[in-house]
C-alpha cells in the first residue's frame, strides 16, 4: 500500500540562519506548495529486500526518492518487542534532514498510526554535515540510504494482525529543495511465537542502531550546562556552554579529530521558541582533558508552557573502536517568565583573560597530572611553615623530644600513626569535596570554614586539647598516669589525633604550589581529587616522618625530664591562641549571639574536662569514661542547635571598605574601575584565611604599598569569601584557583590580561606590579 505526493521545487533559503518564525513560514509555504503541486506519481520499479512490505516514492524533474516500511519480524506474539522503521533511498546529490537541520531545512518526521502497537521515539542515525552557498550555510542530514527507526511493543491483548501505518514528511534538497510526503502501510501477523524478518532486514536495523548517537553515560562521561544568567526569559539574549567531563579519557581527546571525521563538532537540538547555535568546540580552558561546547542563544517573545532541555549531540571518539561517534546530551535549561528577576552569571569560558591565563600557565588545568601531584606534595611541605600549622608543629617538636630516647621501632610507629592521621583526614576531606560537588555545591579550599558549626566544633576540640596539654586530663591514658608525662601521654593514637588536628588547622591556609595543585584537583575527576589531596597530606606529614626514620638525631636532644611538663603547658597556650581567631570567625559568620553561645559551650567543655581529669586522677575509670561519653554526646547535640543560622547582614558595596580603602569586588565594580583608566588591584580574602591576614598585615598595610596606591591612583577591590559566594568561587576558578588568597593587578590598557601574584606577598612585589600596570603620566 503506498500513497505519495510530489511538491514543486523550492530554492534554498537565504544565506543567514533562519529564525523560528522563518522556519514556521517555510513549513507553511512548503505545505501549500505540496497541496498545489500534488500529482499522482508512478512508483519506482525497484526490488524490495525479502520481507520488506510497503514502499513508496515519487519521481520529479529534479529529484527522486524512495521509502520503504521495515519491520524486524514477520510474526509477533502479544507483548513482544519489535523494531519498525522507514528506509530512505535517495538519488546521488540529494539529502534529507536530521531532527535539528542546522542553518536551513526542515526536520524529517515519522508519524506512526498502529492500533495495538506502542511505538517509541525515532532513533536517529548519526548525521553528516552539508556545506552550501560557499560555506555560509551548514545543514545536517543524510544522503544515499538511511534507516530511521523506533522501538515498539505489541499490546498484551493484540490478536489477528497489526495494521502499521506511517507517514514520512521531509524536505529533500540538492540545489533546489522539494518538500515531500510518503505514506506507507503493512500488516504483521499476531499469534503464538515469533518469526523474525530475514537476515538482510535485521542487518539494516542493527547497522542503524550501531550508528545512532550514544548516551553520554555509556562512555562513563558527564556534562554540565553553563549559562550567562540563572534563567532565560522571553526575548533574552544569552551565552551558554556545555562542559563535557572527559577527564582525559580517549573518547574526548583530541576534540578536533572526531569533528573532522564527522564534519561537525556539536549540533544543538531545536528548543521551542529559542534560537540556539554552537559557536565552537574546544578544550576546556580550566579543566585539562575536558571539552567545552560554546553556544549563543536568543529567546523568543513567548514563554514555554513546560520545562525545556538544552540538548544536542557532540562529536567524540569511541575509545574501544577509535572511530568518531555522536554522543547525546540532555541538560536542564531553566526558563523564567517575562520580567522575572534573574541573576547574571559570569562567563569565564568566553573571556579572553581565561585564554591568556591558560596560555601563560596560570591556569593549572594545563599542568600535567604528574606535575600537579608534585605541586601538591611541595605545597603540603610548605604548609608546615604556615602560621596556621605552627601550633601543631610546636606539639610535634615536643613529641620529638619526648620520643628521642625510645626504641626506634616505637618511634617509627608514632611517625606512621601521625602520617595516617594526616593522609586519612585529607582523603576524608577529598571525599567530602566529591560528595558536595556531586550535589551541585560550589566549593573551594577551606570551604568548611564557611560553616559556623564546623568552626565551633574545631574550637571545642582545640580547647579540650589545650586542657590536655595543661595536664587537666590525659588523652588515651590509663587512670593515674597524669604525672607520667612521656610514658602514657605519647600513645600512637594520640599521634593519629595530632595528624587530624594538623589537617584541620592547615586547610584555611594557602601556600606556594598548593593553589595550583588544589585548583587542578577541583576541576578534575573524583580519582584525581583524592590523589591530589593525599599528596598534600603526604607532604604535610613528611617532615615528622623523616625525623622518625633517622635514629641518629636522638643524641642531639636532651633527655626527658621535669622540664617537659613546663614546655607541655606552654604549648597549651599555642593551641589556645587559634581559638580566639575561630571565635571571631563565628562572629563574622553568625553574629554576636552565636559568639555568646559558643563561649558558654567552651566553658561547659572546660568544666567537663576538669571533672573528667579529677575522676581520672582518682582512679575511677568507669565514671570518667561515662562522663567523657556524655560530654561528647551533649556537644554533638548542642552544636547544631546553637544560633548559627542568624547570620549578620552582609555589608553593602557602598559600606564595604578595609583599612586600605578597598571597595567590595564585583564584576561591575571592576568594569567601572577599568573604564576610569586607573590600574586596579584586586585581592580575594577571608577572615578564616590566616595566609590572607598575614599578607594584609605585613604587605597590603605597609607604608610602601599604601604610598604606591595613593601615588598611582590605584583602585583597590576586595573580594571577601568569608561567607559563601558563587561569584567569587567562579572568579577564583576562572584563574585556576580553588581558594583564597588570590591577588590580581589589572592594567587598564590590557584589561583582559591581569597579572596573577603569588600567594605570599612582599611589599616590593606588589609595588613593582602596580607601577608596571600604571599608564605613563603626561
Amino acid at each position: 500500500m503506498r500513497r505519495s505526493r510530489l511538491a514543486a521545487p523550492v530554492r534554498p533559503p537565504s544565506l543567514r540562519a533562519p529564525s523560528a518564525r522563518a522556519r514556521v513560514a517555510a513549513a507553511l509555504l512548503a505545505a501549500a506548495a505540496c497541496a498545489l503541486a500534488s500529482t499522482p506519481a508512478a512508483a519506482r520499479a525497484a526490488a524490495s529486500p525479502p520481507g520488506v512490505v510497503g514502499e513508496g516514492g515519487f519521481d520529479g524533474q529534479e529529484m527522486r526518492v524512495e521509502a520503504r516500511l521495515l519491520v524486524d519480524a514477520e510474526r509477533v506474539a502479544p507483548g513482544d518487542a519489535l523494531r519498525v522503521g522507514v528506509l530512505f533511498d535517495l538519488d546521488p546529490g540529494w539529502h534529507i534532514y536530521w531532527r535539528s537541520p542546522g542553518d536551513a531545512g526542515l526536520p524529517t518526521e515519522l508519524d506512526w498510526r498502529a492500533p495495538g502497537l506502542d511505538v517509541g521515539p525515532t532513533k536517529w542515525v548519526t548525521p553528516r554535515a552539508f556545506s552550501e552557498s560557499d560555506g555560509l550555510i551548514t545543514t545536517y542530514g543524510y544522503e544515499g540510504r538511511v534507516l530511521l527507526h523506533s522501538d515498539a511493543r505489541v499490546a498484551p491483548d493484540a490478536a489477528g494482525a497489526l495494521h502499521i501505518d506511517v507517514t514520512a514528511t521531509f524536505l529533500v534538497c540538492e540545489i533546489a529543495c522539494v518538500p515531500g510526503e510518503i505514506s506507507l502501510a503493512r500488516d504483521v501477523e499476531v499469534g503464538a511465537g515469533r518469526t523474525p524478518a530475514d537476515a538482510r532486514t535485521l542487518a539494516l536495523f542493527d547497522a542503524a542502531a550501531a550508528d545512532a548517537p550514544r548516551p553520554l553515560a555509556a562512555l562513563g562521561l558527564e556534562a554540565q550546562a553553563l549559562l550567562s544568567q540563572s534563567a532565560i526569559r522571553p526575548r533574552d539574549a544569552f551565552e551558554a556552554a556545555v562542559a563535557i567531563g572527559c577527564q582525559g579519557r580517549a573518547g574526548c581527546t583530541p576534540p578536533e579529530s572526531a569533528a573532522e571525521e564527522l564534519g561537525w563538532g556539536f549540533i544543538p537540538d531545536l528548543v521551542e521558541g529559542v534560537e540556539l547555535r554552537a559557536t565552537g568546540v574546544r578544550a576546556h580552558p580550566f579543566s585539562r582533558g575536558d571539552l567545552l561546547v560554546e553556544l549563543e542563544g536568543l529567546a523568543g517573545a513567548a514563554a514555554p508552557e513546560g520545562p525545556q532541555q538544552l540538548g544536542g549531540v557532540a562529536a567524540l571518539r569511541d575509545p574501544s573502536t577509535g572511530r568518531a561517534i555522536a554522543v547525546e546530551l540532555a541538560l536542564p535549561f531553566p526558563r523564567a517568565e517575562a520580567g522575572a528577576a534573574v541573576a547574571a552569571i559570569g562567563t569565564p569560558w568566553r573571556d579572553a583573560a581565561a585564554s591568556d591565563a591558560a596560555a601563560t600557565g596560570v591556569a593549572p588545568a594545563r599542568v600535567p597530572l604528574g606535575l600537579a601531584i608534585l605541586y601538591a606534595l611541595l605545597g603540603g611541605l610548605v604548609l608546615n611553615l604556615m602560621p596556621c600549622v605552627l601550633p601543631v608543629l610546636a606539639i610535634k617538636v615536643f613529641a620529638v623530644t619526648e620520643l628521642a630516647h625510645r626504641h626506634h621501632r616505637e618511634v617509627l610507629a608514632h611517625g606512621a600513626a601521625y602520617a595516617a592521621g594526616v593522609v586519612g583526614s585529607m582523603v576524608a576531606l577529598a571525599l567530602a569535596v566529591i560528595a558536595l560537588r556531586a550535589g551541585g555545591e560550589t566549593i573551594g579550599w577551606g570551604f568548611q570554614f564557611q560553616e559556623p558549626v564546623f568552626v565551633a566544633s574545631i574550637s571545642v576540640v582545640l580547647v579540650a586539647f589545650a586542657l590536655n596539654l595543661f595536664g587537666v586530663f590525659e588523652i588515651f591514658a590509663p587512670t593515674g598516669a597524669l604525672a607520667d608525662v612521656g610514658t602514657h601521654g605519647t600513645a600512637t593514637r594520640r599521634s593519629f589525633f595530632e595528624g587530624l588536628l594538623a589537617v584541620v588547622l592547615a586547610t584555611p591556609c594557602s601556600a606556594p604550589f598548593l593553589g595550583t595543585a588544589v585548583g587542578f584537583a577541583f576541576a578534575a575527576s573524583p580519582l584525581v581529587i583524592v590523589a591530589i589531596f593525599a599528596s598534600i597530606g603526604i607532604g604535610l606529614a613528611l617532615p615528622f616522618v623523616l625525623v622518625t626514620l633517622v635514629p641518629t638525631w636522638a643524641r642531639f636532644l636532651p633527655r626527658p625530664g621535669a622540664w617537659m611538663v613546663t614546655l607541655r603547658s606552654a604549648l597549651g597556650f599555642a593551641v589556645l591562641a587559634p581559638v580566639v581567631w575561630l571565635v571571631s570567625i563565628v562572629g563574622r559568620l553568625a553574629g554576636v549571639d552565636a559568639v555568646v553561645a559558643l563561649l558558654a559551650l567552651l566553658v561547659a567543655v572546660a568544666f567537663v574536662a576538669w571533672a573528667f581529669g579529677r575522676l581520672q586522677a582518682a582512679g575511677r575509670a568507669l565514671p570518667a569514661r561515662a562522663l567523657a561519653i556524655a560530654g561528647v554526646l551533649a556537644a554533638v547535640v548542642a552544636l547544631p542547635r546553637m544560633p548559627f543560622d542568624a547570620a549578620p547582614a552582609a555589608a553593602s558595596p557602598a559600606d564595604a571598605a578595609s583599612a586600605h580603602g578597598a571597595e567590595a569586588w564585583s564584576r561591575d565594580a571592576l568594569d567601572r574601575a577599568l573604564a576610569s583608566g586607573r590600574p586596579v588591584f584586586v585581592y580575594f580574602t577571608a577572615d578564616w584565611c590566616i595566609t590572607c591576614k598575614v599578607n594584609e598585615a605585613g604587605t597590603l598595610e605597609s607604608g610602601a604599598v599604601r604610598d604606591a596606591v595613593a601615588e598611582l591612583g590605584v583602585a583597590v577591590l576586595e573580594g571577601d569569601w568569608t561567607h559563601r559566594s558563587t561569584a567569587i568561587a567562579e572568579e577564583l576558578a576562572r584563574f585556576g584557583k580553588a581558594g583564597v588568597p588570590m591577588y590580581l593587578v589589572y592594567d587598564p590598557r590590557k584589561p583582559q590580561a591581569p597579572v596573577l601574584l603569588p600567594e605570599l606577598l612582599t611589599p616590593g612585589l606588589v609595588v613593582d606590579a602596580l607601577r608596571a600596570a600604571a599608564p605613563p603620566r603626561a
